[in-house]
């Protein structure tokens, strides 16, 4: 079932959309602030999600790119630079810069560390937040894009090699693989994994047999997905659509138009902020 974006919020003076730069690539909700990277512009922008708009940008070289935020900062990985960049969201100021593995491409906070998927070393990189290094390299293989902490599992989406991978934390082994094509994002719920393909497609993982329970089309090109009220939001980056799916039904309820490559998905201040990588817009729709 198609449905419009909202154009506006009945009563509110937030805008529909935000111009975040010259890219809006991804985004994350994380100390009440909407966290969103510019790669082509190379800053990181600040939003404000009541207000509407960008309270402030940092500039972050080498391709700004994948986002996490916990211990109190945020991180961002750097495809160009090898890097991650630690920012102290409260002054605005760079606390420190982590060297990473080639062309990093997610980042996610978990088990008290950082853990950065390294597409072109094909390596997870998990950094000390307390000791601001890297302090295991983890060989994977392949191509590792999205990367997500849960069930007490570090779970990597390894794109190059079509494989969903589980990784123990705590001996920083990989302990598991199976085969889920062009895996490219995860997203948890609270009984199950829920893996964006390429494809067109989403699997849902059962996490402690990895026996893949179904699988539901989606849009073209799904990428970083969240959690928004019970439902999974999926940005569709060549068809410039988000599907909502339903996990009880297993099925697309759904289809909102947005700007052109949406990459992700975030919630905040009762709303869904979706990324627009080609016009550097940050699209508001209500759930």
């Amino acid at each position: 079932m198609a449905a419009a974006v909202v154009c506006g919020l009945a009563g509110a003076a937030a805008p529909a959309k935000v111009h975040v730069g010259t890219s809006a690539s991804f985004a994350l909700s994380g100390g009440g602030a909407l966290w969103v990277t510019d790669r082509l512009g190379g800053r990181l922008a600040r939003v404000d999600p009541a207000a509407g708009r960008v309270m402030w940008r940092l500039a972050v070289p080498g391709t700004p790119f994948g986002l996490a935020y916990g211990a109190g900062s945020v991180w961002v990985g750097s495809r160009d630079g090898s890097r991650v960049t630690r920012v102290n969201p409260a002054t605005k100021k760079v606390r420190s810069r982590i060297k990473v593995g080639a062309a990093p491409y997610a980042l996610v906070y978990g088990a008290g560390s950082v853990w950065v998927s390294n597409e072109g070393t094909g390596t997870i990189s998990r950094i000390s937040p307390k000791r601001n290094r890297v302090v295991k390299t983890i060989r994977v293989g392949g191509g590792p894009n999205g990367i997500a902490v849960a069930f007490g599992k570090v779970w990597v989406a390894d794109y190059g090699h079509s494989h969903l991978i589980r990784i123990d934390p705590v001996r920083n082994r990989v302990e598991r693989r199976i085969a889920i094509p062009k895996a490219d994002w995860i997203s948890a719920s609270a009984d199950a994994l829920w893996v964006s393909s390429e494809t067109g497609l989403l699997y849902e993982v059962d996490p402690g047999s990895m026996a893949v329970q179904a699988t539901v089309a989606v849009g073209a090109n799904p990428l970083s997905t969240t959690w928004i009220g019970g439902q999974l939001w999926v940005p569709n980056i060549d068809d410039n659509t988000v599907s909502v799916v339903d996990p009880a039904t297993r099925s697309v309820v759904r289809t909102i138009p947005v700007g052109q490559s949406p990459l992700a998905v975030a919630a905040a201040a009762g709303s869904a902020w979706v990324t627009s990588d080609f016009e550097g817009d940050l699209w508001r729709v209500e759930p």
